[in-house]
């Protein structure tokens, strides 16, 4: 019990830290000049601060810092002991991850930074050098060891974890079009994960995500629909990093896996701001634009565009997440036959996804009854 406890209290401290940085957030965005006018392929109708990004940031980072560096004094103290005695003995060996969590926060940081100086700069920031900040927290990572480890090489399995952090930090930056939209979808995405770490017993990697969560929370208060400040690209960047970070942390095959088609589930989890970010790079390049130039060609707007309110859009598309995640999330004990059953489910929902995206909406001919 006193494990539920303690990811109770680390959440709390996490979205109230998260909630009272917001507003001065908000403040230093104007400060700077850091807003998002309204323009023609923008949803919001009036300029919006853009550095909430700072609020999650902050939040994440101090809570999961003080818990690591203050862990062995708290662990001394009796009514510590008295409260927390079974989480503390779990987190006996926290010691052994330490240099992969300092990776991961210093990555985050990293990522942070890159994002603060676009959103700061706007144009005059060079995209070569976003891109080469993205990959850079991605090394740092890989060197703080970690990365997959299902792939048959190192080689291969470095690959495989620098393609996956960069491809989730832009997505997450490429979902951040609508209000509430990507600290949203983070947010159910990692409650599937806090379920499959929970239930093999991993506390420690357990806690870090029920303080992202809470920071998401958080800055939800703020930014669902009507929203009063957006992530801006170093909030939005820094959630992909992070997620995509604490996915390579899990387990995902178990003793009762009978596959290793378990190691399917982030991407099982993550698949709608992927195959979003799938979806318009093609899109752009097929159009012969810059792929990293904004549009209004996403699965939000197209959800828009079928005639859903801004909030319904968002709420629809938590609602895949979560359903995705569900199925993924039986994954760790599933048989082969349970597997297959499950990425069918995959399938079909990427296929709605997808006829969702591109289905056009005829006009009904005049005069035209039910």
């Amino acid at each position: 019990m006193d494990h539920v406890l303690l990811a109770a209290l680390v959440m709390t401290a996490t979205a109230a830290l998260c909630a009272v940085l917001v507003p001065p957030s908000r403040v230093a965005a104007r400060r700077f000049g850091v807003i998002d006018e309204p323009g023609h392929r923008k949803v919001h109708v009036q300029a919006m601060p853009r550095m909430g990004g700072l609020a999650v940031f902050v939040s994440f980072t101090t809570v999961v810092l003080a818990g690591s560096l203050l862990a062995p004094a708290l662990q001394r103290l009796p009514w510590v002991q008295s409260t927390f005695g079974s989480s503390m003995a779990m987190l006996q060996e926290a010691y052994r991850v330490k240099a992969r969590l300092f990776g991961i926060l210093a990555g985050g940081a990293l990522t942070f930074g890159i994002g603060l100086a676009d959103d700061v700069l706007g144009k005059r920031f060079p995209v070569a050098v976003k891109a080469a900040g993205q990959l850079a927290a991605a090394v740092m990572l890989v060197a703080a060891g970690v990365r997959t480890s299902f792939m048959p090489s190192e080689a291969l399995n470095v690959l495989v974890t620098l393609v996956w952090l960069v491809g989730v930090t832009n997505a997450f930056n490429l979902l951040d079009n609508m209000d509430g939209l990507a600290a949203g979808v983070a947010f159910v995405a990692s409650g599937v994960f806090l379920i499959n770490a929970w239930a093999l017993g991993e506390f420690f990697i357990s806690l870090m995500l029920v303080a992202f969560m809470g920071s998401l929370l958080g800055f939800l208060l703020f930014n669902f629909h009507p929203a009063t400040v957006f992530l801006g690209d170093c909030g939005s960047l820094f959630i992909g990093f992070t997620l995509g970070s604490l996915t390579l942390l899990e387990r995902y095959v178990s003793h009762a896996s009978s596959s290793l088609f378990p190691v399917l589930m982030p991407v099982v989890v993550l698949a709608l701001p992927l195959l979003d970010t799938a979806t318009v790079i093609a899109i752009r390049v097929k159009e012969r634009r810059p792929v990293y130039i904004g549009d209004s060609r996403h699965l939000s707007h197209r959800l828009l565009s079928l005639g859903f309110s801004q909030r319904a859009a968002v709420l629809f598309l938590y609602l895949v997440t979560f359903a995705l995640g569900l199925g993924a999330a039986s994954l760790t004990d599933a048989t082969l036959g349970q597997t297959l059953l499950i990425l069918v489910q995959f399938v079909a929902f990427i296929a709605a996804i997808l006829i969702l995206l591109f289905f056009e909406r005829r006009k009904q001919p005049r005069g035209a009854t039910r």
